[in-house]
C-alpha cells in the first residue's frame, strides 16, 4: 500500500484481519503502534493477530497498552478477556469483562463470553445468569442459547435445557456441537428415540463428527440395537482415536453380545481411565509371558461381585507354573483363604503403597483378554469356590423337616450408586410371594441382605419362616457358610449371587432389564456359573414382571 495517510494505512490493516489475513495485517500494523492517532486501535489489532495465530502471552502486553492509551474502549477489554480466557487465566479473563459491563451495559456479547468463563470455573449459577443478559440484550443470540442450555443440563433443569436447544435450533439449525448437546439432554430425560435422531441431525450437518457417532452408539446399546451401536461407536473412535470412554464403550457393548475376543481389548480401554480403575502399580502390566522371574501379583479392581467372578482364573495361572500371589479387597480375603483351595496363592490386603515391590502385575479383568476368553472357553470350572470345610456354630442352623431353605437378597451395595437403584427389588415386592409357602413350613427364608436395606426385612422379622443373618455376616466367607446350609440362593445382582455361583449353588439372579456385560442378552442361563438360573426384568424398572416369572418358577418347584 504506498499511502502515506496513518488512518488509510489502519483501515488497510484492518481489512487484512477482517479477512484473516493475520500475520500481514500484524506487519502493516507494526509501524503504526507510534502513530498517536491510531496507536490504541493498532495495538488492539496487533494483540487480535498474535491470539489468533497462537501467540496469546505475547499478545497480553499489546493489549494491556491499548486499554491504557484507551481505556474507555469496551472492545480492547473484551478482546484481553477472550484471550486471558484461551491462556486458562479465566479469573483474570472475568474481571476484564467485568469492567466492559460497567462501561456498556448493552454489550450483548460480553455477557455471553463472560458466562462461558465462568462455566469453566463451574460457577454454573453465575454463568446461567450471564447467558439469561446476553439474550434480554440480544434475543437470537444461537450460542448464548445454547450455552445456557448446556448449564442449565448440568444443574439437571432438563425441561428448560430442553427449551434453550430448541430456541438455538430456530436461530442456527445447522449447528452438529448444539444437536449433539441437545441428544446429551434427551438422554438424561431417558428420550431415546429424541436423543438418537439428534445424534443423526449432528452426523447429516457433519459426517466427521466424532462425539455424535460415539453418544449415537451409547444411546443406541441402551437400545438394545447393538450392531448398530457398535456400528457407530466403532466410527467414534475411527474418527476420535484419543477418545478412551468410546473405546471402553464399545469393549462393554461387545462384551454384552458375546463377542469377548474383541471385546476385552477394548475393554482394557478401562485401565486409562481413573475414574473406572486405578493401578496401583506404576511398572508396565503383565502380557502373558510365563518366562518372568518372581511372582505375578493379581490385584482387584472393581466391585466384590467381579473378584468373585474372576478369581477362577488364579488356579489357571498357577497350573501353567507361574507364582501367584493375589491383592483383594479385605472382606474377600478370608473367603478366598478358606475357599480357593486347595491351592490358595499367597493372599494380601488391596493396599497400593504395600505392593510396590511387585515387579509383575495384571488387573484381575485384564486375564480374560490375556486368555483370550470367547464365549465357548470360558472356564465354567464349578464350584471352584470349595465348600466350607467347617461351619462356625454361630453361623449353623437346624434344618425344618421337608422345607425348602432359600437364601434371599433383594438389594445391591449402595456404594454403586449408577447402579443401586436399578438392580434394587423393594422387599415388599417380593416377600409376599413367600407367603403361603411359609405358612405351610414348606419355605424357610434366609436374609442374606446386609447394610441398610437389611432394615426393610424388619415387618417380617417374626413371620413364621423367617431368619435374619445380617448381623452374623462380617465377611463373605461368614456368607458363604450360611450358603453352604441353604438349598436355592434368590438373588438380585450383588455379590452373594457370585459367592453362590461360584460354590456351584442353586441360584435364581433376578436381573435388571439393563443388566451389565456378563449376563448378556436374551439367555436364562450364563456360561459364568453353570448351576445359575436368571429372571429378567422386561423392561427396565419393571420388577413386577421379574417377580412374577420368580412366582411361576417357585410353584413348579414347590406345587
Amino acid at each position: 500500500m504506498l499511502t502515506t495517510d496513518p488512518q488509510a494505512q489502519a483501515s488497510h490493516a484492518l481489512q487484512l484481519f477482517h479477512s484473516g489475513n493475520f500475520q500481514p495485517a500484524l506487519e502493516a500494523a507494526a509501524p503504526l503502534l507510534a502513530q498517536p492517532h491510531v496507536a490504541a486501535e493498532m495495538h488492539h489489532l496487533t494483540g487480535a493477530c498474535l491470539h489468533s495465530i497462537g501467540r496469546g502471552v505475547e499478545a497480553v502486553p499489546y493489549l494491556r497498552k491499548a486499554i491504557s492509551l484507551d481505556g474507555a474502549n469496551p472492545s480492547f477489554l473484551n478482546t484481553l478477556g477472550v484471550v486471558l480466557r484461551k491462556l486458562k487465566r479465566t479469573e483474570e479473563a472475568i474481571r476484564s469483562y467485568e469492567r466492559v459491563m460497567a462501561l456498556q451495559p448493552d454489550f450483548s456479547d460480553v455477557y455471553y463470553n463472560c458466562g462461558n468463563a465462568l462455566q469453566e470455573l463451574k460457577r454454573t449459577d453465575e454463568a446461567i445468569s450471564r447467558f439469561r443478559s446476553c439474550l434480554e440484550l440480544n434475543p437470537g443470540h444461537n450460542s448464548a442459547h445454547h450455552n445456557l442450555a448446556n448449564a442449565l443440563r448440568d444443574l439437571k433443569e432438563i425441561n428448560e435445557a430442553l427449551k434453550h436447544y430448541a430456541l438455538s435450533d430456530q436461530c442456527d439449525h445447522n449447528n452438529p456441537d448444539m444437536h449433539c448437546n441437545w441428544g446429551l439432554a434427551w438422554q438424561l430425560d431417558e428420550r431415546w428415540d429424541k436423543a438418537i435422531d439428534c445424534f443423526e441431525v449432528a452426523i447429516n450437518q457433519k459426517a466427521n463428527h466424532a462425539a455424535s457417532h460415539i453418544n449415537l452408539g451409547g444411546a443406541l446399546a441402551v437400545q438394545e440395537r447393538f450392531d448398530e451401536a457398535c456400528a457407530a461407536l466403532r466410527r467414534g473412535v475411527e474418527l476420535d482415536d484419543s477418545c478412551k470412554d468410546a473405546k471402553f464403550n464399545l469393549g462393554l457393548t461387545l462384551l454384552t453380545i458375546g463377542q469377548f475376543e474383541e471385546g476385552w481389548k477394548f475393554y482394557d480401554t478401562r485401565l486409562s481411565l481413573p475414574e473406572k480403575v486405578r493401578s496401583p502399580i506404576a511398572k508396565p502390566i503383565w502380557n502373558g509371558d510365563l518366562n518372568i522371574d518372581g511372582p505375578l501379583l493379581v490385584w482387584a479392581e472393581q466391585g466384590y461381585g467381579d473378584n468373585i467372578q474372576f478369581v477362577r482364573y488364579i488356579p489357571i495361572l498357577q497350573e501353567l507354573g507361574l507364582q501367584v500371589t493375589l491383592s483383594t479387597r479385605k472382606p474377600l480375603l478370608e473367603l478366598f483363604r478358606q475357599c480357593l483351595q486347595p491351592n490358595c496363592p499367597p493372599l494380601v490386603d488391596h493396599i497400593p503403597a504395600q505392593l510396590q515391590q511387585f515387579e509383575h502385575h495384571v488387573p484381575m479383568l485384564s486375564l480374560p483378554r490375556i486368555f483370550r476368553t470367547s464365549l465357548a472357553t470360558v472356564p465354567m470350572m464349578p464350584g471352584y469356590l470349595k465348600v466350607p470345610s467347617a461351619i462356625p456354630k454361630k453361623l449353623s442352623f437346624d434344618r425344618k423337616p421337608f422345607a425348602l431353605n432359600i437364601g434371599l437378597v433383594w438389594a445391591s451395595g449402595v456404594d454403586n450408586k449408577d447402579m443401586y437403584a436399578d438392580k434394587s427389588l423393594p422387599l415388599e415386592l417380593l416377600f409376599p410371594v413367600f407367603d403361603s409357602w411359609r405358612e405351610e413350613r414348606l419355605v424357610v427364608l434366609h436374609s442374606l441382605q446386609v447394610g441398610i436395606d437389611s432394615a426393610q426385612l424388619e415387618p417380617y422379622r417374626n413371620c413364621r419362616g423367617v431368619l435374619d443373618w445380617s448381623d452374623k455376616l462380617e465377611t463373605f466367607y461368614d456368607t458363604a457358610c450360611v450358603i453352604n446350609q441353604l438349598d436355592l440362593i434368590i438373588s438380585v445382582d450383588t455379590a452373594v449371587a457370585h459367592v453362590a455361583g461360584a460354590m456351584d449353588k442353586p441360584t435364581w439372579l433376578i436381573l435388571q432389564h439393563n443388566a451389565d456385560f456378563r449376563w448378556l442378552r436374551g439367555r436364562s442361563d450364563t456360561p459364568w456359573y453353570p448351576n445359575m438360573s436368571l429372571i429378567r426384568q422386561q423392561k427396565l424398572g419393571d420388577w413386577p414382571s421379574a417377580v412374577n416369572q420368580l412366582q411361576e418358577r417357585l410353584q413348579q418347584l414347590l406345587g
